[in-house]
């Protein structure tokens, strides 16, 4: 490695999209359930009245093998026109008309703050799969750069609603890529990794890159792109003395959480949440949810804010006391 990374380092799930009208688990269930090519299939509808987990419905369906190509290819029609629901609910948050309660102003610093400085790299993660970040970083003073991707960034006010497709690199020209990342000039970059691939990427046989259901491991070490992506998270948070703040992820994961956890223990990252819950539920539900790792990771919380985005960076306010305080222990 021929690069120093920064101290602060910051990783998103579904809830922070969900703050400017993304869908969390159960949204996304409804508008998979209610798609009319799942009700083609009688054998859909009854899984999706069974399993409310839209992610583990789709593991079952498409690495299974009880069902048939065209119940697949169903599911994965629905679960693709939800994501495109999503983008259209949020590309029009800040936009004429727009009623979102947090500010873009606030929202652009908060993620500026993560970008590199001098010869320091900084970095955002995200298990996301969406496309809001690409669409609302515009304007601000740093390149957003998505390693091994070349990612032309779309103005949410684009006449154009089409999303734009990418093909992931091959494993023949990954390496390549790897170069490219080690040797590229950083100091106007903000490195915006994404964990479990997205919506809108596909391999260069037309197969969608996006890490959903069970076994996620497995599947992230099935691409090239997302093995490496995943290798690079490791060695963020393995520097020393990490801070990690932590946005609408709710310890689902528990690939994610081991690497959280090892770096608690071992290299003395200190774990920041933003979570719009009383902290003693946000600690019983990190136990349920990760039974191997939820008491590291509780062990390693030095700071927990009870309170969402809108509370934080009001649209009328993006400078709130609250705003900085979290500045303050993150940067400073």
């Amino acid at each position: 490695m021929s690069f120093d990374i920064r101290e602060p380092v910051l990783l998103t799930g579904a809830g922070f999209t969900a703050n400017f009208g993304g869908f969390l688990a159960s949204e996304m269930w409804s508008r998979i359930f209610n798609h009319h090519e799942i009700h083609r299939y009688s054998s859909l509808v009854q899984l999706l009245r069974q399993d409310f987990h839209f992610e583990s419905v789709y593991h079952q369906v498409i690495y299974g093998n009880q069902y048939t190509l065209e119940e697949q290819n169903a599911l994965q029609t629905a679960v693709q026109d939800a994501y495109q629901q999503l983008d259209e609910s949020t590309r029009n948050c800040w936009g004429p008309g727009g009623s979102c309660p947090v500010s873009c102003q606030g929202v652009r610093n908060l993620l500026e703050g993560f970008a590199s400085a001098g010869t320091e790299r900084g970095f955002i993660f995200t298990l996301n799969q969406d496309f809001f970040v690409e669409r609302w970083h515009l304007g601000t003073h740093k390149l957003l750069r998505t390693p091994g991707m070349d990612i032309r960034h779309r103005s949410p006010y684009s006449d154009d609603r089409a999303i734009p497709t990418y093909t992931v690199p091959s494993i023949r020209d990954i390496e390549a890529k790897h170069d490219e990342y080690e040797q590229e000039h950083s100091a106007n970059l903000l490195y915006y990794v994404k964990l479990h691939g997205s919506m809108n990427w596909r391999t260069s046989d037309g197969r969608g890159v996006m890490v959903i259901g069970g076994e996620k491991p497995t599947q992230i070490g099935r691409e090239p792109l997302l093995d490496w992506y995943f290798a690079i998270f490791k060695q963020v948070l393995s520097s020393p003395q990490r801070r990690l703040l932590v946005i609408g992820y709710g310890f689902g994961d528990e690939h994610v959480n081991e690497v959280i956890a090892h770096a608690i223990t071992e290299h003395g990252l200190r774990l920041h949440v933003i979570c719009p819950t009383p902290p003693n539920t946000f600690n019983d539900d990190l136990h349920k949810r990760s039974p191997q790792y939820g008491r590291t990771l509780w062990d390693g919380l030095s700071r927990y804010w009870d309170k969402g985005l809108k509370e934080i960076y009001p649209a009328h306010d993006p400078h709130t006391r609250l705003a900085e305080a979290i500045r303050n222990a993150l940067f400073d």
